[in-house]
Formats: C-alpha cells, sequence, structure tokens
C-alpha cells in the first residue's frame, strides 16, 4: 500500500504501511512521543499485526487478509476534547461499520457497543482507543477483510467473519479492498 497515495486520498498529513509490526497501536504511540509539533493525523498500517491487542488484557488475532491500522491525532483532529472520549469511540464504530457496509452491500452489520462491528452475529472489527497524553490520541482499528473465518484459529472460527464472506464474490480483491476500506473509514472517522 502507497502511504502517501492513502494520506492523500484520506486527507491527512501523512501515512505509514509497514510489511509486519508487533502493534501499530504501539507505533503510533512511539510516533507521538517523537511528533514534535508534526502534522496529524497520522496513519499507521500493517500486512502483518503480530502482537495486536484489544481492550483489557484481549488480543487481537490477525492473520493473513486483515487490515490493521492506527491513527494518531489530535482530539481537535476530531473536533473533540479528551472528555468525549465515549463519543469518539461510537463515532469510529459507525465509521468502521458504514464503510463495511459498502463493501458488503445487504450485510446486517451494526455495532456492539462500546466499539466493536459485529455481521451475521460474529465478529467483523475491533478498535482499540488510547490516550497517550491530553493532547494526543490513537486509535486502532483491526477489520477482518479477506482474512476468512475458516483460516482463523479454531477457537475463533465460529466467532469471526470476514467482508471477503461476506460480499460472497468470487472477484474479491483483498488488497484493493484494505486500501480503499482505510481511506473512506478515516475520512468518515475525521469527518473529511
Amino acid at each position: 500500500m502507497d502511504g502517501e497515495a492513502l494520506a492523500a486520498r484520506a486527507k491527512i498529513a501523512g501515512a505509514l504501511w509497514l510489511e509486519t509490526v508487533g502493534s501499530t497501536n504501539d507505533r503510533a504511540k512511539d510516533w507521538v512521543r517523537s511528533a514534535n509539533g508534526a502534522r496529524t493525523p497520522y496513519f499507521i498500517g500493517a500486512e502483518r499485526q503480530t502482537a495486536g491487542r484489544g481492550r483489557g488484557d484481549h488480543s487481537w488475532a490477525a492473520w493473513d487478509g486483515a487490515l490493521t491500522f492506527s491513527l494518531a491525532a489530535r482530539w481537535n483532529d476530531f473536533r473533540l476534547t479528551r472528555r468525549e472520549s465515549a463519543e469518539l469511540s461510537l463515532r469510529v464504530a459507525d465509521a468502521v461499520a458504514s464503510t463495511a457496509r459498502e463493501f458488503a452491500p445487504g450485510a446486517e452489520v451494526s455495532v456492539k457497543p462500546p466499539n466493536d462491528v459485529y455481521a451475521r452475529g460474529r465478529k467483523l472489527a475491533g478498535i482499540l482507543i488510547e490516550s497517550p497524553n491530553s493532547e494526543f490520541v490513537v486509535v486502532g482499528v483491526g477489520v477482518n477483510v479477506g482474512n476468512r473465518s475458516t483460516d482463523a484459529p479454531e477457537e475463533l472460527r465460529s466467532r469471526v467473519v470476514s467482508l471477503a464472506e461476506l460480499a460472497d464474490s468470487e472477484s474479491f480483491d483483498v488488497d484493493a479492498v484494505r486500501a480503499e476500506f482505510a481511506i473512506l473509514a478515516v475520512r468518515r472517522m475525521l469527518r473529511n
């Protein structure tokens, strides 16, 4: 994925796409620590995330075909304050769900508060929002795009679903969908 093209289309300050990373949220928090007045929002995505996590002590499993990214931003990029974190959580979940509906028309995609996205009673996407300091927020998103439930770890197979399964299309281009999904979801989160 081309970071510069993604940043331009998503109307954000910058983007970095990595082959492998432990956690996009951790990488985004590292970026925040070294930002020194850098423009935001800044997108960090990865082909493979090896140490993804959810809320609390939950991990986020991502196998081939998943979309994992984090957005390092200032609260005012969302036109919100840190006190409005619950509103941000719902906004991000709604943006992810709306974007999923575009790629899987007819699928009943819904938000399970505070910020999980489900379809067919199975988890499609998860969101982790962290605020490393009073000025910045890191929004992490994991979406099952082309990583089908049949390829999931056995304990997850009955609990997850992917856009590829929902779209049920022979011509589903995982890489193109991941790029377009990221762009549309970020624009909706920021309301650009």
